[in-house]
């Protein structure tokens, strides 16, 4: 199953907790910097939010965020629910049609969420 979330991958922090990760952000860069994202990491996670408050919204009380820069990371207890927003977001990473539309429809604004 984990080719479904490639290239996203789900880790046991051995804690109780699981991450939803993401660090290898090509070929999805050029539509991020065109609303002047601050960074994948960050882009990923908003594009997230807009998946779990819009689309996915069974998952929205099953996860949190806590992306950086360079590294999506989406945790939480729920196993189950980090790898079906995996497999929601693997799709929109190998479909730069469906990105780009949840991308305008996010706006440049919404990229704006973790700036100053």
């Amino acid at each position: 199953m984990a080719a479904d979330i490639e290239p996203f991958s789900v880790v046991d922090n051995d804690n109780g907790t699981f991450s939803l990760l993401l660090s290898e952000f090509e070929p999805t860069d050029e539509l991020f910097e065109e609303v002047g994202s601050l960074g994948p990491g960050y882009a990923w996670e908003t594009v997230a939010l807009y998946v779990v408050e819009n689309i996915a919204t069974e998952l929205a009380d099953r996860l949190d965020f806590d992306s950086e820069h360079s590294m999506f990371c989406a945790f939480g207890k729920d196993r189950e629910a980090l790898q079906a927003l995996g497999v929601r977001l693997a799709r929109l990473f190998r479909d730069e049609r469906a990105l780009a539309k949840i991308i305008k429809a996010i706006g440049r604004r919404g990229f704006d969420l973790f700036g100053d």
